[in-house]
């Protein structure tokens, strides 16, 4: 199952999540199950500590793939890229 994140996510209701959606298509990710961040989620939160992403690794099941369509709407350096790779491979 291909299940895509917080890549989709727009920082305020201006603002829309095409970009990502675009670059996902574009990928040739077929049936995504996507987890859209609420409009206004702080960029600054840790992925970790995210609604959406919480509720992500909570659905995903081994053998799943995680698609992210800009590494910086998900993580805002190498220790955030760290601890989310720990997450995901321990699943």
């Amino acid at each position: 199952m291909n299940l895509c994140n917080p890549g989709v996510r727009g920082s305020t209701d201006q603002q829309s999540t095409a970009r990502q959606n675009l670059v996902l298509d574009e990928a040739g990710i077929e049936d995504p199950v996507a987890f859209e961040e609420d409009p206004g989620t702080s960029s600054r939160l840790h992925s970790l500590q995210r609604p959406k992403f919480r509720e992500l690794l909570t659905y995903a099941r081994p053998g799943d793939t995680v698609h992210i369509s800009e590494m910086f709407r998900l993580v805002r350096g190498t220790g955030h890229i760290l601890d989310v790779l720990d997450v995901l491979h321990a699943g």
